[in-house]
């Protein structure tokens, strides 16, 4: 529903208490972001930043609770079928499925990389025969719109077990995984494209805890240079930092990394500022204290419920400022020993639920266009326009947000009031103090859990927010 800006003082409620507590060990440093021009003056993609990783039985048992948490790109790996397909496209969902090999289906179980490699293109050309562009289900299912599933990613984390097993020598192990992948992916795209040309393939996806990811697209790259030009159409990987914030450094033992600063050396590693990046796989685990359904080690430092909310939102606004297009959030529901799901077993939902939703009213299709300030001093307040494809004149929303802690901040303001909204979706209007030659500043505390702030005048009608 969109509520004219003067109709909101019937809503208004207390600002969200801040947290000043950060769990974890990191550090605020300078991100190495790409320049605002760059980012800026990308086109708008066909679909907004806002993905979540989920599994066919979690799809079919929260769809209501995801429709109206209101996401639109799912991604999916693990069994599929023709009514989990027809449920995704009466939702209108984008189908980024990943698909792996399963029991049976890894390498140590064929006689040479060669069958491998053939079999993992079998099971590609039966699974697009059936739901890729042209294929079977659409000519046995004739009432349904034609959305065919267009992007596809050639397995899940192959630099971890799940295409060879552990084993030590774990160098040894790796030098394996990579040699089989930089034979896969390029099979894979060829087969792919000979068939598909419309299907987008997704290549690496590493799992990039400790920063994983980056030795191992490095050295895939070694044995193929030539890869960029024919063998994935974006690149996708799990930039896993938690629990530290999405901005900051993650410091371990062995030294540092963060998610702006991974990006910037795997751009450096294929030599390419302009390849599509997609973020499959993210998330920051809670406890079992904190309502985890899985068991967790006592002490571990881990986010609690308000901060696995802040740092899903600022995840997908950091994307939007790196440029990256697509962010998967995992998972629905906590799954895999991985308490970081949006709603509990029962479909309560957590507060990250809820903030994802109030980001997706506040800002449905957002695109950057600029920063007051841009992570100077560990806070951030980056520019918005609210709905990109709207064909109306989109409201300017700045999301504003502190890493480490409450923190009072001046902003240069373009009206004399701010139309506030908080993370979970409480509203407030809070006046802008006027300047002798004529301008506004916008004085407000923020801190880890973001607000909206968008300019509001006194005219009702010059200014309106999607908040209900």
């Amino acid at each position: 529903m969109v509520l004219p800006v003067a109709d909101l003082s019937a809503q208004e409620t207390p600002p969200l208490i801040q947290p000043n507590i950060i769990p974890g060990r990191l550090a605020i440093t300078t991100q190495p972001f790409p320049t605002l021009t760059t980012v800026t003056a990308k086109a708008v993609p066909d679909r907004p930043v806002y993905g979540l990783y989920t599994w066919k039985g979690e799809y079919t048992e929260l769809r209501k609770e995801i429709r109206k948490v209101g996401w639109k790109q799912l991604r999916f790996s693990g069994p599929w079928d023709d009514e989990t397909m027809r449920m995704t496209i009466e939702d209108d969902i984008e189908v980024m499925y990943t698909l792996s090999g399963r029991k049976g289906q890894q390498r140590i179980d064929f006689a040479s990389d060669e069958a491998f490699i053939a079999d993992y293109l079998a099971k590609v050309d039966a699974f697009l025969t059936r739901y890729g562009p042209g294929g079977s289900f659409f000519a046995d299912n004739p009432g349904l719109p034609i959305r065919p599933i267009t992007a596809l990613e050639i397995w899940n984390e192959p630099n971890f077990q799940y295409m060879i097993p552990d084993r030590e020598p774990r160098a040894e192990v790796e030098r394996e995984r990579e040699a089989l992948y930089a034979k896969l992916l390029p099979a894979a795209y060829q087969a792919i494209k000979t068939k598909w040309p419309d299907v987008r393939v997704l290549g690496f996806s590493g799992g990039g805890a400790s920063a994983c990811d980056l030795r191992f697209i490095a050295n895939v790259w070694k044995q193929n240079p030539d890869l960029i030009s024919h063998s994935f159409d974006i690149l996708s990987t799990h930039p896993y930092v938690d629990p530290a914030p999405p901005e900051a450094d993650s410091v371990r033992s062995w030294g540092s990394y963060s998610v702006a600063k991974s990006l910037a050396t795997i751009r450096t590693t294929i030599e390419s500022p302009t390849t599509p990046i997609w973020y499959t796989e993210v998330g920051w685990p809670m406890s079992k204290a904190d309502g985890g359904y899985f068991s967790t080690k006592a002490g571990e430092p881990m986010v609690d419920p308000q901060l696995q909310a802040a740092y899903v939102c600022r995840m997908y606004a950091l994307a939007l400022r790196l440029g990256v297009e697509r962010v998967h959030i995992m998972f629905a529901t906590d799954t895999d020993n991985f308490n970081a799901g949006f709603f509990l077993r029962d479909k309560a939902w957590r507060p990250s639920a809820y903030a994802a939703q109030t980001m997706f009213k506040v800002m449905p299709f957002p695109k950057l266009t600029g920063a007051i300030n841009d992570g100077n001093d560990g806070w951030c307040a980056w520019n918005f326009i609210a709905d990109a494809q709207s064909k109306e004149k989109s409201p300017m929303v700045t999301m504003a947000f502190n890493i480490a802690g409450p923190k009072h901040v001046e902003l240069p303001w373009p009206a004399p009031k701010a139309t506030v909204v908080d993370m979970l979706g409480a509203t407030r209007r809070i006046s802008a103090a006027s300047a002798a030659d004529g301008t506004w500043m916008l004085l407000i505390d923020i801190g880890p859990c973001p607000v909206y702030l968008t300019p509001t005048w006194p005219n009702p009608t010059s200014n309106k927010l999607s908040i209900n």
